[in-house]
């Protein structure tokens, strides 16, 4: 990483010229004491530029959401209004923010020599962005260059291994989802539940969903977990979780007003 090659070049002739005069400890001590603050330098410089990208990137989402809310309103004056078109117009607006969105993440690449791990968290970014396109093909693509930190990357791992018949979809669930809690821990439970009950694997999504309970008490938790054990695994349903749910595209919402809460909401989880 270049900030540490430049940190060592100015920590060196510190060290050598302590060493001389001090000693070997002085000289150890200086040096690494010169490396470290030239890294914390460094690193603040290149945070406070990064930060700038990142407004102009909420900027943009900012601008996208006054003008959905501004649609949604205008939507809500004509209720017996054409409500495919309302949707198509509310999905146009979302495409070009997010493309402008994804473009504008191409000035955070300037910096990826100074820190590592931004590459891999504006892969993250892009992911999602495509994810919410639908492009799943870039998705698929982008996803091993990624820091799957977060529940939402989590879930779409685990909803692109479930899309692809992937045989690591178990294993990955239980190493990487199944440790999520709460409300997070609930989500991933269910997702997961509907995915095994979809392959007649009851028997998996009852125990998602036992242990998603010891840290959640979310009420569609609670409700499907009763339809499996009481035998009523075909009244399973997350439809009451809402946005969240509908926005991994397993399943699309039957009332086509819940698809305009469901674009509001996927520029919220920028």
């Amino acid at each position: 990483m270049l900030s540490m090659l430049i940190s060592f070049v100015i920590g060196l002739p510190i060290w050598y010229v302590t060493s001389r005069d001090l000693g070997p400890v002085w000289g150890v001590v200086c040096g690494v004491g010169v490396f470290l603050i030239a890294q914390v330098v460094i690193a603040l410089l290149i945070r406070k530029k990064v930060a700038v990208v990142n407004r102009n990137l909420e900027e943009i989402m900012r601008a996208a959401q006054v003008k959905i809310n501004r649609q949604m309103t205008v939507f809500q004056q004509r209720p017996n209004g054409n409500v495919r078109m309302m949707q198509q117009t509310l999905e146009n607006i979302q495409h070009d923010a997010v493309m402008k969105t994804l473009e504008a993440t191409g000035q955070f690449e300037k910096f990826y020599k100074w820190n590592w791990l931004l590459k891999k968290q504006v892969n993250t970014m892009r992911m999602q962005l495509y994810f919410q396109l639908r492009d799943f093909d870039k998705v698929d693509a982008l996803l091993p260059k990624c820091l799957l930190a977060d529940s939402r990357s989590l879930l779409i791992k685990l909803v692109r291994l479930y899309r692809r018949n992937d045989p690591g979809l178990d294993r990955f669930y239980l190493k990487k989802c199944a440790r999520l809690k709460g409300e997070d821990g609930a989500l991933a439970a269910l997702t997961y539940a509907w995915m095994k009950l979809k392959c007649g694997e009851k028997e998996k999504a009852l125990a998602a969903l036992v242990d998603a309970r010891k840290s959640s008490d979310n009420p569609t938790l609670l409700e499907n977990h009763a339809r499996l054990v009481n035998g009523k695994e075909k009244h399973f349903s997350n439809a009451n979780l809402g946005d969240v749910w509908y926005s991994l595209y397993l399943e699309e919402p039957k009332v086509k007003v819940q698809q305009q809460r469901q674009t509001r909401q996927q520029f919220r989880m920028f």
